[in-house]
């Protein structure tokens, strides 16, 4: 997961993301020294969409060598007793801003403060570790949104240095694209030949978002294509298709609210689009079984299948045929129960955000998330603490803290791998008579590719 960007404490009108103040340019800042040099091949994908993102009139854009233009020039020769100037130079060779960096970050104290040591004979070996400080606070400086860096040093601080939102160019190009998405903005997919510019709409690009995704999609629904009832089975296969699409916008949209300055209502549009999204997730694979159904012709009734339904459980246990998949459904049942039983709070009492209960009665459904996902807890934070009520002695209690948008990520991803493999393990080929076997589409067209590449590292 990607971390939450900080914003400049300044009372500017408007933020990237929206809220009660409206939306404003988002600000990035190309640490030009560190991006010259040679970088893996997906950062280096990830930084090429991110220069052409620049030229967007909806983009502010700055680079040190004047690559991206406004340049941020760091004026050495000028510098002051207590501060260094920073000045921004338009295309053209004019001033249009100024500003300027404390000399007290250059300073031993500071050196220490991020690297933990500091040793006044090896002065030259901080030669390198100054200047990339000084171009980082001319960044924040200058109140500039995200600084997209490879520098190992810079990279390795963030977390003392987070005001600034330091960001490898793959992690801030999934931040500039849900910003341009959420600003209903897609003409930065596209392609330009002469002086035709090709314009992708929002249903295109969630749809090659959700082929790209699911890369067993393309036999799976090939296939239902080929097959005998092939009108029921397409209908349900592109219904499968369809939700995850707009589980992924209502991922968005819970993005554009985990970054946006939070406001009084936010917490309750984080749920509703949470609920929608358990709800689009559970239709999915409530339609994965229909599928199942038909194409193994099961003869069950549609209000039996489910794979939470026990009537279908037991219907794929006692068949060889689907042994593979009731294998599957048996290693990922843990994982289906958390997301069902997320889906039926919708039904019950809504799901708190915050809160805390004495420590012998834990929250049974948030503790089942956080063994499931032992390492990130899917953004379930637990504390121990001692409550007191009416004045009484202290409770033991534990206190829960759920980031939604860190439990979406985990819920998404988690059903992505499972919808995946269920699409793999149907072995819709299996039941295709042998001459429309050649027919099968195993992956996306040629032309096709190189957008959902560049929709991957989008999103």
């Amino acid at each position: 997961m990607i971390s939450k960007l900080v914003w400049s404490d300044t009372f500017e009108k408007g933020n990237p993301f929206g809220g009660i103040d409206g939306f404003r340019p988002l600000r990035i800042t190309f640490h030009s020294n560190s991006l010259a040099n040679t970088i893996e091949n997906n950062e280096q994908a990830a930084l090429d969409i991110l220069l052409g993102l620049a030229k967007l009139d909806n983009i502010d854009a700055m680079s040190f060598d004047g690559s991206i233009s406004p340049q941020i020039l760091i004026n050495f020769d000028k510098a002051q007793k207590d501060s260094i100037g920073i000045t921004v130079i338009n295309a053209e060779g004019n001033p249009i801003g100024f500003s300027g960096v404390s000399t007290s970050y250059l300073e031993p104290n500071y050196i220490a403060y991020l690297l933990g040591v500091y040793s006044s004979s090896k002065e030259e070996n901080y030669k390198s570790i100054r200047q990339e400080i000084l171009e980082v606070k001319s960044h924040g400086a200058l109140r500039r949104d995200i600084f997209i860096t490879t520098s190992p040093f810079l990279l390795s601080k963030r977390d003392k240095l987070r005001e600034l939102n330091i960001y490898t160019p793959s992690d801030a190009l999934k931040i500039v694209g849900l910003y341009l998405r959420v600003n209903g903005e897609f003409e930065w997919i596209s392609h330009i030949e002469s002086n035709v510019r090709f314009i992708t709409t929002m249903d295109t690009f969630y749809e090659f978002l959700s082929r790209g995704l699911l890369p067993k999609s393309w036999k799976y629904i090939s296939g239902l294509g080929l097959h005998n009832a092939r009108e029921k089975l397409l209908s349900l296969g592109w219904s499968v298709l369809n939700r995850y699409s707009r589980v992924l916008q209502a991922r968005d949209e819970l993005g554009r609210l985990y970054y946006m300055p939070a406001n009084s209502s936010t917490k309750d549009k984080m749920m509703y689009h949470f609920d929608y999204l358990t709800l689009l997730l559970t239709a999915a694979f409530d339609t994965q079984a229909l599928i199942i159904n038909t194409v193994y012709n099961l003869g069950l009734k549609d209000q039996e299948c489910g794979f939470r339904r026990e009537r279908f459980k037991t219907v794929i246990r006692q068949q060889t045929i689907t042994s593979n998949l009731a294998n599957l459904l048996s290693a990922k049942s843990d994982f289906i129960n958390i997301l069902f039983d997320l889906r039926n709070k919708i039904h019950s009492v809504s799901m708190e955000t915050n809160f805390h209960v004495p420590d012998s009665y834990p929250d049974e459904l948030l503790e089942r998330i956080c063994q499931y996902d032992q390492y990130n807890h899917w953004g379930i934070q637990k504390q121990n603490v001692n409550v007191i009520i009416n004045r009484g002695n202290p409770t033991p209690s534990i206190n829960y803290s759920v980031d939604i948008y860190h439990l979406a990520h985990g819920l998404i991803s988690e059903s992505t791998n499972l919808i995946n493999s269920i699409m793999e393990e149907t072995q819709i080929e299996t039941f295709l008579d042998t001459g429309v076997l050649s027919k099968i589409m195993t992956s996306p067209p040629d032309d096709m590719l190189p957008y959902i590449q560049a929709y991957l590292l989008l999103a």
